[in-house]
């Protein structure tokens, strides 16, 4: 696969994306998204995120989550 962007082939170029685990909206976390792979039927996503601030510390987190856990940040 070749990259638009850059020309290359291979991964893409990280894109700042949302990232939700727990299912509301609500609580989505800022992330990149590193890569896709394809898994049986449905597609994942290689994702870096944070959650916290405020009166938590905030924990970086990293690992594939569902296509439907990640949304484009506009």
């Amino acid at each position: 696969m070749r990259d638009r962007v850059t020309g290359t082939r291979g991964h893409a170029v990280p894109q700042h994306v949302w990232v939700c685990v727990t299912g509301r909206w609500s609580e989505q976390s800022p992330g990149l998204l590193l890569e896709w792979r394809r898994r049986g039927d449905a597609w994942e996503a290689l994702a870096v995120w944070v959650s916290g601030g405020g009166i938590r510390a905030w924990d970086v987190r990293q690992g594939w989550v569902s296509a439907a856990h990640v949304r484009r940040r506009e």
